[in-house]
């Protein structure tokens, strides 16, 4: 990307639900913040349990209103 990057940190439990997913907005839980990025941002797998999104700050804008932008 051109733009300058966000990243967002996620962090899962043993059985691999996500306890931690950042910037999500006011009021939504870890893991539905990161089942909705899930299916519009690739994610990049870390070890120890984490992993990442990488998007712009628009995409980053955009995405936290959750009115089911792609």
């Amino acid at each position: 990307m051109s733009q300058a990057e966000v990243v967002l940190q996620v962090r899962y439990d043993p059985k691999g639900l996500c306890t931690f997913c950042g910037e999500a907005p006011e009021g939504v839980e870890a893991q539905a913040w990161y089942d909705y990025l899930s299916y519009r941002v690739p994610i990049h797998s870390l070890s120890g349990g984490r992993a990442a999104f990488y998007m712009t700050r628009e995409e980053l804008a955009r995405f936290r209103t959750m009115d089911g932008s792609n």
